[in-house]
């Protein structure tokens, strides 16, 4: 975390330091004003050009300062928050206890789905033995068909 940080500012001075550009600048605006001559001119400008890079540190820090002041509580918030979430992930891994009425119902279900069987098995059954005895019937019927068929 550190050395992000240290990271993060070494990038904030690369982005913001000019002096190479500043410099040549410089060096162009001296050139030109000698040819003039005009001395307050010159003067002026490194003035201002101090002034702005006075102002560039000094906010250069200031936004160094400030975000090291909320890094901190940024990262606080995201440990408050990633404990909330394994607290969360907790609750959900733990097997819930089942209600008692669900447990009734379930019973209830299964009971039902245990009767339905029987009644089912039962009426199979009876149809089973229902063909048995219309084959009976017919095949007896067959054989007394036949019977009167060759007496004839």
């Amino acid at each position: 975390m550190i050395t992000l940080g240290k990271d993060i500012s070494n990038a904030q001075y690369r982005i913001l330091d000019h002096r190479v550009f500043v410099n040549g600048e410089i060096e162009s605006f001296v050139n030109n004003f000698e040819a003039q001559r005009n001395d307050s001119e010159v003067e002026l400008l490194f003035k201002v050009t101090e002034t702005v890079g006075a102002l560039k540190y000094e906010l250069s820090d200031k936004c160094i300062n400030l975000g090291a002041d909320h890094l901190g509580s940024i990262a606080s918030e995201l440990k408050t928050i990633l404990g909330d979430v394994e607290t969360l992930v907790e609750n959900l891994q733990k097997p819930k206890e089942v209600s008692p009425e669900i447990l009734e119902s379930r019973a209830q279900r299964a009971k039902r789905k245990e009767d339905f069987d029987l009644e089912l098995k039962h009426n199979y059954q009876r149809v089973e033995n229902s063909f048995a005895v219309k084959e009976e019937e017919i095949s007896e019927l067959y054989t007394d068909l036949q019977l009167k068929l060759k007496l004839k």
